[in-house]
């Protein structure tokens, strides 16, 4: 059920409520259900989430090339990295436990 709800484009958060289970056991099964099919799906899978996240990170960022106000600017942001996020557990990877966002504002503002 969760390499289904993933690969349906939700991310860890919404299968680990769905499922009623911590992000690190959702994330564990659907790595579980990854290692179960052959290389070769497996591999199709990836991209195909890839796909998915460069979609949204291009969203993101022809919004940030907009007038957002500081306040939409800081949400973007936020799911650009949780988007970052959701693509370094598809391979595995790890990021920083933290990231700080500094925003300067103009003279005029």
């Amino acid at each position: 059920m969760a390499l289904e709800l993933s690969n349906a484009g939700h991310s860890i958060d919404t299968i680990a409520d769905r499922l009623e289970v911590s992000r690190a056991t959702a994330a564990r099964r659907i790595r579980a259900a990854l290692q179960r099919i052959p290389a070769q799906e497996a591999d199709t899978l990836r991209r195909q989430s890839e796909a998915r996240f460069n979609e949204w990170m291009r969203r993101c960022n022809a919004l940030l090339a907009s007038d957002l106000s500081t306040q939409d600017t800081v949400r973007v942001l936020n799911l650009l990295l949780s988007l970052e996020r959701e693509r370094v557990q598809l391979y595995g990877l790890r990021l920083p436990s933290a990231v700080v966002v500094q925003i300067e504002q103009g003279a005029g503002q």
